[in-house]
Formats: C-alpha cells, sequence, structure tokens
C-alpha cells in the first residue's frame, strides 16, 4: 500500500501525465486573489504540527479507546483531580461548575477531529480513532428505545432525563457520527443518525412556533419556552449539511425539506435583516440587544455560511443573496484593519469588542473564504488574519489554539485549552475548510481521503461542491473490505 504522502505524489504525477485530468474549472480568478494568501500546504502543515500532536497521544484515547475525556491539561495530559493544573484550578465558574461531567457533545466532537485528520492525511491511524470514538457515542450515549442521546455522564450516570436534554446537545452527539459516515458510508452508523434525527424531529418540533424547542419537558426555570437560534442552527451545522446531499435517494429529499424549514425558522424568527445578525435568544425580551447571549459575530457567521451552503444546495437563489449580503456586512463590521484581525462581537454601544475568541474566530474565516470563491474580494482579510492565527492563536508548546486573546497586546488567554465546550472540532473544521478554499483560490486541486465499501461511492469535498479530477482506489488497512479512496477536487464552489 502507498503511504498517504507517496499517495499524494502520485496523484500529482497523474495529473500531470494526464493534463486533461487536472484541469482546474475555477470559479475566481486566482490573479484577484491576494498574493500572500496561505497556500493550501501551508494549511495542511498547520494541521499536521500544531494541532495533531495534541490529539495524537495516548491520553486523548480514553479508557475504553473512543471514550475521549472532556477535560485535559494545556499540556495534552489526563488530569490528576488531587491536582489538578493551574489552568483548571484556577478556571472560571462556568468551567468549575462542571468539572466530574463527562459530556457526549466533547466525545462527538474529538470523534470528528479524528475524521478530518483521517480526511486530511490519509493515515488509517486517525480513521481508527475515529471509529472507536463513533462506536462508543452507539454503544454508550444513544438509547435504541427513546432514540434519544445522553447529555452527560455524572459519576457514571447519564444525564438529565430524556426529554430535559438539549436539542442543541442531541445535535451535537450527531456531530462526529456524521463525519464518520460521510468519509466511510457505513450503513449501521447511519441508522443510528436517522433514528436520533426521528426522536429530535418529532419531540422536540413545536408545530405553534414552526421551530425546534429548547427541550420538551416542562420545568421551573420554563426551559420549555425557551426559544434558541442554535435549537435549529446546529441541527444544520452539525450533520443535515453535510450528509443531505449523499444521502440515498429516498433519505435526500425528507432531509432537504428539514433543511429548508430550519432555514425559514432562522430568517423568520432570529434574523435581523437591518442590523445583518442574527438575535441569539427570542423567548426573553431583555436578551433582544447587542451583546446578549449568543448575539455575536459567530453566531451571526455561522448562520449566514450555513444559510449560504442551504440556499446553493437547494437552489434557492433569494435564500443565497440574503445570506451573502448579510454574511459581507458582517465580515465588515467584524474586521479590525488596524491589527488585521477580527473582533467577536458588536458591545451595546455599537462598537465592536477586540478581544479574540477562538470560535467566532474560526467562523469568519471560514465565512469569508467561502464567499472569495465567487468574490475574491472577500479574501482581502484572509492573508493577515491567517498571520494572527497562526503566529498568535496556536499554542507553539504543547499545541491546539488557545481559547482566545485580549488586551492591547492580544495575549493569550491563560484557561484550559479543551473543556466541556472547547475541543478540537472548531480548530479541525477551520484547517479543513483554509485547505480546501485556499487550494481553489490558488487554482490548485485538493486532495482528500475516504474509505467507503464501494470505490465508486458519491463522494463531496465537505459542505462545498466541486468536480473530481482524478480518483484513485486501493485496500485500507484495518478495514476489511474498505477501500481507501483519494480524490482531486477542483472547480470547488
Amino acid at each position: 500500500m502507498l503511504k498517504p504522502l507517496a499517495l499524494l505524489a502520485a496523484l500529482a504525477l497523474v495529473m500531470i501525465s494526464h493534463p486533461a485530468k487536472a484541469q482546474v474549472a475555477s470559479v475566481v480568478s486566482t490573479s484577484r486573489v491576494p498574493a500572500e494568501l496561505p497556500t493550501g500546504e501551508r494549511w495542511l502543515r498547520h494541521f499536521r504540527e500544531d494541532l495533531l500532536p495534541f490529539w495524537n497521544v495516548a491520553d486523548a484515547w480514553g479508557s475504553p479507546r473512543g471514550d475521549f475525556p472532556t477535560f485535559r491539561g494545556n499540556d495534552g495530559k489526563a488530569v490528576d483531580w488531587m491536582q489538578p493544573p493551574d489552568e483548571l484550578a484556577t478556571a472560571p465558574g462556568w468551567i468549575k461548575e462542571n468539572f466530574g461531567r463527562e459530556y457526549v457533545r466533547m466525545k462527538s466532537r474529538q470523534t470528528y477531529f479524528y475524521g478530518v485528520a483521517y480526511h486530511l492525511t490519509g493515515d488509517p491511524r486517525m480513521l481508527e480513532l475515529a471509529r472507536d470514538g463513533a462506536a462508543f457515542i452507539r454503544k454508550q450515549a444513544l438509547d435504541p428505545a427513546t432514540g434519544s442521546a445522553v447529555s452527560y455522564w455524572e459519576k457514571g450516570v447519564p444525564q438529565p432525563e430524556v426529554l430535559a436534554r438539549t436539542s442543541q446537545d442531541l445535535a451535537y452527539a450527531q456531530l462526529g457520527l456524521a463525519m464518520y459516515y460521510y468519509l466511510t458510508r457505513d450503513e449501521a452508523v447511519l441508522r443510528d443518525i436517522k433514528r436520533l434525527k426521528r426522536h429530535i424531529f418529532t419531540r422536540y418540533w413545536n408545530p405553534e412556533w414552526q421551530a425546534l424547542r429548547w427541550v420538551v419537558k416542562e420545568n421551573p426555570q420554563d426551559e420549555h419556552r425557551r426559544q434558541e437560534l442554535v435549537a435549529q442552527l446546529d441541527q444544520i451545522n452539525a450533520y443535515l449539511l453535510l450528509l443531505a446531499p449523499i444521502l440515498p435517494e429516498r433519505d435526500r429529499k425528507a432531509w432537504t425539506t428539514d433543511l429548508k424549514r430550519l432555514a425559514r425558522a432562522m430568517v423568520r424568527d432570529y434574523h435581523d435583516v437591518d442590523r445583518h445578525l442574527f438575535w441569539g435568544t427570542l423567548h426573553d425580551p431583555a436578551q433582544k440587544k447587542l451583546g446578549s447571549r449568543h448575539t455575536d459575530f459567530g453566531h451571526s457567521a455561522k448562520a449566514y455560511w450555513m444559510l449560504e451552503r442551504v440556499g446553493r444546495l437547494t437552489r434557492d437563489p433569494a435564500l443565497v443573496a440574503l445570506a451573502t449580503t448579510g454574511a459581507q456586512a458582517v465580515l465588515k463590521q467584524a474586521y479590525l484593519p488596524d491589527s488585521g484581525t477580527w473582533g467577536s462581537r458588536l458591545r451595546p454601544d455599537g462598537s465592536v469588542d477586540t478581544g479574540k475568541e477562538w470560535w467566532i474566530y474560526a467562523e469568519l474565516d471560514q465565512l469569508a473564504a467561502t464567499l472569495a470563491l465567487l468574490d475574491p474580494a472577500q479574501a482581502m482579510p484572509l492573508p493577515r488574519t491567517a498571520d494572527f492565527w497562526f503566529r498568535r492563536m496556536v499554542d507553539p508548546v504543547n499545541h491546539e489554539v488557545w481559547g482566545g486573546a485580549g488586551g492591547p497586546e492580544f495575549k493569550p488567554w491563560s484557561g484550559p485549552k479543551i473543556h466541556q465546550w472547547k475541543s478540537g472540532y472548531h480548530s479541525a473544521e477551520h484547517a479543513l475548510v483554509g485547505y480546501l478554499t485556499a487550494q481553489a483560490l490558488h487554482g490548485e486541486p485538493a486532495i482528500l481521503y475516504f474509505a467507503p465499501r464501494d470505490a465508486r461511492a458519491l463522494l463531496r469535498p465537505y459542505v462545498f461542491e466541486g468536480t473530481i479530477a482524478s480518483r484513485s482506489s486501493q485496500p485500507l488497512p484495518g478495514f476489511p473490505g474498505r477501500r481507501q479512496v483519494a480524490v482531486a477536487f477542483t472547480g470547488l464552489r
């Protein structure tokens, strides 16, 4: 078997000897793309050298393997809770109050990370880790009787009760499973994904709101009345958009219908067309103001990105236009030309909060890079924003990225690099989208690795469309009956 790098070289030789196959059906004028825009190889190096070493260690793999830990130290080591490292001992209360819990959403996000690692490198060991994570979630977190998924375990007890689990947690339980199915087309995994999706859309759908609830069970805190943007958005973001185009025909139409109705709910209820933002919550009128919960550049950028992608997938030019106009406005508001960086949100007085939050920064980069595929002008900030990310957001000693940076000199935050909300998901997606779009913007093919049983399976470049310039296949070690399929995509759009 060819090693991944050797396979990449072989593909390159094929393209050189068959220029018709390698011809890039570019939809952008590469002459209008900033010359300093990082190359796809720079993004691959970032993934291999800055991110992967933090996750490719035994302390990250869990025991049993696949039971990935929610908390680790900033050095990557397992936590000794009798003597926790400083970053956990001094963590803010909203992190400390979750010590002792193991979250399914974080195990799912780490499963996603290993899926991206295989997708970009072709290393079968990474797919084995993704398989282990998916297997743990399927065996331990999914409940065939109800169709639900555990949110977290506390002292080994699954919590909370079934209909008190948030729709967001249920969406993110799907994330790692969706990435694994996208790579492998494992039918057993798809059956579990579909069962959990049915649970979400039957038990959480509110006919009066024409939207998904946060929780179903009534309680004194009125959680069942909460109307949350992420209850809708994260279904799209975590699994619906990635899987809908590649599902068997009998499922594709139904999933596309769900994408459309969630998009309608987001635009109808949460979108402020004049301010070019999405409100994070609706149930509390006091939250409908700048600076409120989830009203930030990250949620707005992700919402516009998802709507733009849904619009293209469903051939809805009005939705594409709405999302593109709003996205351009958000990027203009968020960009800070003095520092060449992204801000995080509008403060109540309308000024930009210049502090960095890793996931918001990543979402803004991804949005700008996606728009640049058709409008190269949107790539203008990316050389500087990416440079800041590589130089200032990465932990140069122990790898991965800091949770953020702040102050006049943008010093890294001193808190934990992983916790009940921060894992490898956003940094991995950032690198994957960075690689794909950089290759397209520089007029080069992007190589991605898949692992289906049928080498002729329908393969797509993540949440994008593209043309397959070449495809090669060989047996995949450790996965009997599966093929490692390396695909060169061009014409990304």
